[in-house]
């Protein structure tokens, strides 16, 4: 399975940490869902603890409408926020800022420093959405407001690989996205078409045989 996948260079120092920070939970191809996840990469700064995370998660779809887009948006940050606790130590929740998101612990008074930044990314596999995000953090208690972080520059340069065009919406989900548009046109047109069903049933029904 080819899909896409975050790319990035870690800064200089950074050594691989991918067993030091766990894997977010992802339920697998037999979960309802049926994602997994396809991309997880840890490097972290011996001396800082400083770390930077890129991870993917691929979910089938039957296809594709932008109607989807918001809760495909939501479940990317849901991941970047479950990836991020992992390594920083405490759950955390995303801020707009400009150009990436400000990682900040649940809870921390307005002017605490943040514990990182983050990007999200949303690509498409064959017959897949993928979810990406990238993302430096610290642990909790050790942030420095005033100086950015060693891997803030990886996350504001990480780039999609891999990216294709999204798969086609298909009759069945195309024909829900319009209904859902132009309700009052699709309740016209299922009754026209219900009526229509029902003349063809009465019209097609074997008559009973007439005995003499």
């Amino acid at each position: 399975m080819f899909v896409p996948s975050v790319a990035t260079e870690p800064p200089p120092g950074f050594i691989e940490a991918a067993t030091e920070v766990a894997q977010p939970p992802i339920g697998g191809r037999d979960s309802p869902t049926g994602s997994v996840l396809t991309q997880w990469v840890a490097s972290r700064s011996p001396v800082t603890k400083q770390t930077l995370l890129l991870g993917c998660v691929a979910t089938p779809i039957p296809g594709w409408v932008d109607d989807m887009r918001p809760t495909v948006e939501a479940r990317t940050l849901a991941l970047l926020d479950a990836s991020a606790e992992r390594a920083v130590g405490a759950p955390v929740e995303t801020r707009s800022a400009s150009g990436h998101l400000s990682l900040r612990t649940v809870g921390a008074p307005e002017g605490a420093p943040f514990v990182g930044i983050g990007r999200t990314f949303v690509g498409f596999g064959e017959h897949d959405v993928v979810t990406c995000f990238a993302a430096c953090v610290v642990p909790k208690g050790t942030s420095d407001a005033t100086s950015p972080r060693a891997c803030d520059a990886s996350v504001l340069a990480a780039r999609l690989d891999g990216d294709r065009a999204p798969p086609p919406s298909g009759i069945v989900l195309g024909a829900l996205t319009w209904a859902v548009h132009h309700p009052a046109t699709a309740l016209t047109w299922g009754g026209v078409l219900a009526f229509a069903l029902g003349v063809v049933a009465v019209a097609s029904r074997r008559r009973p045989r007439t005995r003499i």
